[in-house]
């Protein structure tokens, strides 16, 4: 009898225990991976992008994810859409490349005519009783939520955006990502599954000895205690820190950043994350000397010495210092497949001359690098014949809170 999808996460999850590792299917089975994409990938509000990578009227880009391909497309000044790159005739694809300019979407194959608002405008050669208004392209849902486009491939009507993410409008503004503008773009792509590649964004516990370029930008206390989240590290040293990031949050409040942090329970729809604490003592950003890259974006006028981690749920990520911000985008693509995305961001009024763009990657393309590395090592261990579940550190909190949470999006436990 073949196990049904509600079955094989039932037994798997079965199968495990809190404070250990995944069983080798969660990382490796095309059917976990499709159960993925129905239950959770599909369902969640995704970022895909910045809104000055299309700037005019017609500009698109292909946002991947799974097997589907979405075209973010900006209709007008007011409306920026999104559609599956799928013709409404015999399924071709429409736009082939990645990103461009198109004043229609036009299907190469039978030259089937779209508008940018996704509706049918021509269909050589149909019979009388072919219906155009019913041919419209498959709409993908969007949000655009200070500069950044987010989309939803729900076909149902997804959880509502604003009760989800609204707390994190006044970070945002503050941050200036409304008006920024994209500075540099890289892609790792990292031959591992989805959850290998953000459990180990969830954890410090590897980034000493993986990691120099990241260590030397931060103090060694606050990597053990707050690396990856609020409460990611061992409650000592989360205790030892506090009074020194309660300090510096008197004096950035001061200054006028928006001050909280947001720790979502594992039972939460996003698992959302926001840690906002104080760069290394004497660092004004997260560079190889400390020196600003950039001038300072957004609200500021002045710099705070503060970075924000933000978490808008385990696939869409911010890391923003007082001079640009990094979005990572971690995209589900197959059982052994992930995109991993950074784009770094400037604020909108900073000249080409006045950004030092080796400077602002230095570290994080170093750090992401050898994350792609570390990554797919994981990933071939976990295919041996040996492998078993390994038990977690008192510095991988968020690991864990990360598989609660992963369940309880199939409505399961796993053992205590």
């Amino acid at each position: 009898m073949t196990e049904t999808q509600s079955q094989l996460m039932q037994r798997l999850a079965a199968n495990t225990r809190v404070g250990y590792s995944f069983d080798q299917e969660f990382y490796c089975s095309d059917a976990v991976f499709k159960a993925d994409m129905d239950t959770i990938i599909s369902r969640k509000w995704l970022l895909a992008g910045h809104i000055s990578r299309i700037p005019n009227k017609g500009d698109y880009f292909l946002f991947r994810v799974g097997a589907e391909q979405i075209i973010v497309i900006r209709e007008n000044d007011d409306s920026v859409r999104a559609f599956f790159n799928v013709c409404r005739h015999r399924g071709s694809t429409i736009c082939q490349a990645d990103s461009g300019n198109a004043p229609r979407l036009v299907c190469p194959y039978h030259a089937w005519t779209f508008g940018l608002d996704g509706k049918l405008l021509s269909a050589r050669l149909m019979p009388e009783d072919f219906d155009k208004a019913e041919n419209s392209l498959f709409a993908c849902h969007i949000r655009l939520f200070h500069g950044l486009i987010f989309i939803n491939m729900s076909e149902d009507e997804p959880v509502d955006f604003d009760a989800t993410f609204g707390d994190m409008g006044p970070i945002l503004d503050y941050h200036g990502f409304d008006t920024a503008r994209i500075a540099h773009a890289g892609s790792y792509p990292t031959t591992a599954n989805w959850k290998l590649v953000v459990e180990n964004f969830f954890e410090c516990y590897h980034c000493v000895p993986s990691h120099p370029e990241f260590c030397s930008m931060h103090a060694a206390e606050s990597i053990v205690a707050v690396g990856a989240g609020p409460s990611s590290g061992p409650a000592d040293a989360i205790a030892s820190f506090t009074p020194k990031l309660q300090a510096w949050e008197a004096s950035a409040a001061a200054a006028g950043r928006p001050i909280g942090n947001i720790d979502d329970a594992p039972d939460s729809s996003h698992l959302r994350l926001m840690m906002q604490r104080m760069n290394k003592d004497g660092w004004s950003s997260e560079t190889q000397d400390g020196s600003a890259p950039a001038p300072l974006m957004g609200k500021r006028t002045k710099a705070d010495g503060g970075r924000m981690h933000l978490s808008f749920s385990p696939f869409s990520q911010i890391v923003a210092d007082d001079h640009f911000a990094i979005l990572f985008q971690f995209t589900p693509r197959s059982a052994l497949e992930t995109d991993v995305e950074m784009i770094w961001i400037v604020d909108g009024r900073a000249g080409e001359d006045e950004v030092d763009i080796p400077k602002m990657t230095w570290g994080y393309h170093a750090t992401t690098t050898q994350d792609k590395v570390i990554t797919e090592n994981n990933q071939t261990g976990i295919m041996s014949t040996r492998y078993r579940p390994g038990r977690y550190s008192d510095q991988e909190g968020s690991v864990i809170k990360f598989q609660k949470w992963y369940l309880n999006q199939f409505g399961l436990e796993r053992a205590e």
